[in-house]
Order: C-alpha cells, then structure tokens, then sequence
C-alpha cells in the first residue's frame, strides 16, 4: 500500500523550512509522496493573501519536485474544517496509506476542533517547528523581513523570490 502524506497549511508564504521539514519526514517515514493543502481565503489568519497567491507560489517551488505535489481541496470562501478535507482525502485516496502531517501546535488544538472525535481515526506525524535548523524560519518572518525591506531571499525557495517582489507581497 502507498503511503502518502498530506501537509495541510496557509503557507503564506512557503519557506524553505517546510520544504526541509517534508522531505526529511518523507525519509523518516518511507513516503511516497506528499501533497501540500493550502487553506482557503476564510481562514481567520492575519495579513493572509489570497488563496490565488499561495496557490501559485507552491506550484512554482514545486514543479520540479518528484515527491511533493498539490492538492486544491480549498473553496477559495467557504469555511471548511479539517474533518471535510480528510474526508475528501479518504474518498480521493482510498487505497493509499494516508498520513496528515502538522505542527505540534495544530497537534494539540486539534481536541477543539469540529468533530474532533472522528479526527482520532486519522494517522498523524506531527512537526516539531523549535526543533532543528528550521526553527529560525517561519512564514511570520519573512512577511516582516518583506515589510522593514531586508533581505528575505534565504528564507523562502528561490523560484518564489521574483513572484513575491514582482507581485508586492506582504508589503
């Protein structure tokens, strides 16, 4: 059976640490693949940029990855919770070994969130963002190197640096 993870996220932007971070589990865990989930634009997270954005940003950093692709689930306004996307997951994905792939934070919000005991069914391999040589970078600092204009170039994969200043983002 394949086994195939899914990193859900707003990715706003895409750092270099997550790209790290994913093919480190993909190792660890003997994936086959990896499927970024950005969330939609009605995710309650401050300076988020549009869905269209995110979207294309992931698509030019991982173009020429083998083992990390997309995965559009989100409804560009409509609120939906993480049971909807793992159910659409399992419908998509019925014979695969399906992994959802987060942060600890996320980890241990998850007991308030919506159908939170059909959440326990699920396979989890949860990040540790402090541990490691990623643990300087984060998607909140590089929109505030992008505002106080400093360098940000080592913080986010190098086909997504153009599309940020040429389309002003995180200004």
């Amino acid at each position: 059976m394949e086994r195939i993870g899914f990193f859900g996220g707003c990715f706003n932007p895409l750092t270099v640490a997550h790209i790290l971070l994913i093919k480190q589990v993909i190792r660890q865990e003997n994936l086959a693949k990896v499927y970024f989930v950005p969330m939609g634009d009605w995710y309650p997270k401050k300076n988020l940029i549009s869905l269209e954005h995110r979207k294309r940003m992931l698509e030019l950093a991982l173009e020429k990855e083998e083992k990390l692709a997309i995965l559009d689930l989100a409804n560009p306004t409509q609120k939906t919770y993480a049971i909807d996307t793992f159910q659409k997951i399992e419908k998509q994905f019925p014979e695969a070994d399906r992994f959802f792939i987060m942060g600890t934070d996320n980890y241990e919000k998850m007991k308030t969130w919506k159908d939170q005991e059909k959440l326990q069914k699920y396979q989890y391999i949860v990040l540790d963002r402090k541990a490691g040589k990623t643990k300087n970078i984060s998607s909140t600092i590089v929109r505030e190197k992008i505002k106080k204009q400093e360098n940000f170039e080592d913080f986010v994969p190098s086909q997504i640096i153009n599309y940020i200043k040429e389309n002003n983002l995180y200004k």
